[in-house]
Formats: C-alpha cells, structure tokens, sequence
C-alpha cells in the first residue's frame, strides 16, 4: 500500500513534501535499549502514513526482539565506528529532502542537518549539543516528536518565519 506522507507549506518557507521517517534508537526511541511507553503505538500510527526506519549501532542489543515485535518499522544495525556516515548514506539513499530524521548524538548529526527536517529529541539519556546545533526542531522526548508529526498544524507552527 502506497503511504501518503504529508505535505506542508509553513509560511515563509520553501515548504515539504515528507514521505520518511529515519530515526535513531538508543537515546532517542529508547532508554537502556526498552522502548519509551507510547512509542510502539505511535509507530503504528505514524506507519499508515509514512515509511519507516530504524538505524541502530544496537548497543543494548536489543534490535533483534524489536524487529519481531515492530513489524511496521524497518530496523537495519550499523557499525559503531561508521555509524554517522551510514546514517547519513542510508538518508541519501531515501532521499534527504523527503525525509524527517529523529535522533540525539554525535553519530546523528550528520542525518540531522541534511535532512528535510532534522528533530532532535532530548529524552531521558539527553542530548549531544552538537546534534541540538544540527536539528530544525528540538522536543523533549519522541512522543513529542512523533505527535509533532501527526498533528502538522503544530509543525506548522513550529517551522513558520
């Protein structure tokens, strides 16, 4: 089934045409390799209308029983050392101006700038200042990211000049 993305054109701003989500785990959908209470859910919701995917160095070894339980999301592992530079080919790859990325370390700066729109999530574990420096949207925690996405008037507002 073809996904619809979303299409915005907050004034002041070339507007977007979103049809990826590229996110980070560790630190940004997850604490100590668990899942955040509400992400799953709002994967399924945000997985009707965008696809999805998960890049991860899996350090808590957790990527395996998340692919059998996230089914609706893509999760490829990455090398620790190459880390930010497959982010950032993997991006390319979807195409860098019709893709969200969500992350919150030094290895998702370069996914965060050359993205369509790069959100920076702070979360429990924090967040590098480097990626704070590199995002177009700074939130709290990866609810606020994802319900940001699905309310697009609260982009909207966000990203007007």
């Amino acid at each position: 089934m073809e996904k619809t993305g979303i299409k915005l054109l907050p004034p002041g701003t070339k507007g977007y045409s979103i049809k990826n989500i590229l996110m980070d785990l560790n630190g940004t959908l997850a604490l100590d390799g668990i899942l955040v209470y509400g992400v799953q859910e709002r994967l399924k919701k945000l997985s009707k209308i965008f696809d999805l995917y998960i890049l991860t160095a899996d350090t808590n070894n957790t990527a395996e029983s998340l692919k059998k339980s996230c089914d609706e999301v893509t999760i490829l592992k990455i090398k620790q050392e190459t880390g930010s530079i497959e982010k950032l080919d993997f991006l390319i790859s979807l195409g860098s101006d019709s893709t969200i990325t969500m992350g919150n370390g030094n290895n998702d700066v370069l996914m965060l700038r050359e993205a369509a729109l790069g959100v920076c999530v702070i979360g429990p574990e924090g967040a590098s200042k480097e990626a704070m420096d590199a995002c177009d949207i700074l939130v709290a925690d990866p609810l606020a990211a994802f319900d940001i996405v699905l309310n697009t008037n609260r982009l909207i507002a966000t990203l007007r000049r």
